[in-house]
């Protein structure tokens, strides 16, 4: 059940994100991607785990095919979240 609750907590972050994203809300996004920062960092390999493959992974994908919004949010990427991105983007050939 905590696993359940804490997949979906992700889910609704990365829904807020692309959102936030797609408005232009760019201080919005850069909450989503600290709130997401902390998981990513404080969680467990789960929690890791969920964060790189269900909130990270696509909006990399979005933010690659986008060259105008990956310029303006990538810079705003957190360390950890930067490095697995960096990490997805290098191992996958995106």
């Amino acid at each position: 059940m905590e696993h359940k609750n804490e997949f979906q907590k992700i889910q609704q972050l990365k829904v807020e994100t692309l959102q936030a994203i797609f408005k232009g809300q760019k201080k919005k996004v850069v909450g989503r991607l600290g709130k997401a920062e902390q998981l990513f960092q404080k969680g467990s390999d789960y929690t890791r785990s969920i964060i790189s493959n269900t909130f990270i992974f696509p909006l990399s994908q979005l933010l690659e095919m986008k060259a105008s919004w990956g310029k303006d949010y990538l810079s705003l990427f957190p360390k950890q979240l930067k490095k697995e991105h960096c990490r997805q983007i290098y191992s996958s050939g995106i």
